[in-house]
């Protein structure tokens, strides 16, 4: 069951928002008023985090720790838009900006492409990359406060599909979240790109990825 942290949405700096609450819900839900989600995933282990920089390191500390035999990570938290190339003919059909709001609309060719991440200090050979996607309903009833919702959606190839590049966006490889992936050896290389791609048919958002190598 994963962990959802609700940071203060008007936090600033964003870097010391606090956490308002966190919640394990059993279905994968969480009013988000006034707040935003950070998702901790089962099995990560974070103790007593301060903020939201706080969080976000321990967090990528209990992800390299979960996947026992790697020793590197690297990873985008998508709390701003700063690692998102939108360069023509790279990300499409999307929304960015601050506290969680990089989204994808429900149209063909709605994908999410990051800029290049430098891998350091050697080239992987196989690595395990994984991704967070979420939703947000909203109630507006007129005998009551207007509610809005996170919810979890499950990062299968149904709702989104992902490609990854170690070349700098040269050749990508299709892989899926949370699978191990060998790099075939013409494909290897310290230039990392992320390519993510609605086709679930619904407006989706995104909470962050990282690559574990």
């Amino acid at each position: 069951m994963s962990a959802h942290y609700l940071i203060d949405l008007y936090g600033n700096p964003l870097g010391s928002a606090r956490i308002l609450d966190v919640r394990n819900p059993s279905n994968d839900q969480s009013l988000s008023n006034g707040s935003f989600v950070v998702r901790v995933p089962d099995g990560v282990q974070v103790v007593n985090p301060t903020d939201l920089t706080d969080l976000l390191t321990k967090k990528y500390v209990g992800l390299l720790a979960f996947y026992t035999g790697f020793t590197r990570i690297s990873f985008d938290d998508l709390t701003d838009a700063s690692g998102v190339n939108t360069a023509p003919g790279t990300s499409a059909a999307l929304t960015t900006g601050l506290r969680g709001s990089v989204g994808l609309y429900p149209t063909a060719g709605a994908r999410v492409q990051s800029v290049v991440t430098p891998l350091t200090p050697a080239q992987p050979t196989v690595c395990v990359v994984t991704f967070e996607t979420f939703r947000y309903t909203s109630t507006d009833d007129k005998n009551d406060r207007y509610q809005r919702t996170y919810e979890e959606i499950a990062s299968s190839p149904s709702s989104i599909t992902c490609s990854v590049s170690f070349n700098g966006g040269a050749t990508f490889l299709p892989t899926t979240e949370g699978a191990v992936l060998n790099i075939p050896l013409a494909d290897q290389g310290t230039n990392f790109v992320i390519r993510l791609t609605n086709v679930s048919g619904q407006r989706l958002f995104l909470g962050s990825w990282a690559v574990i190598y």
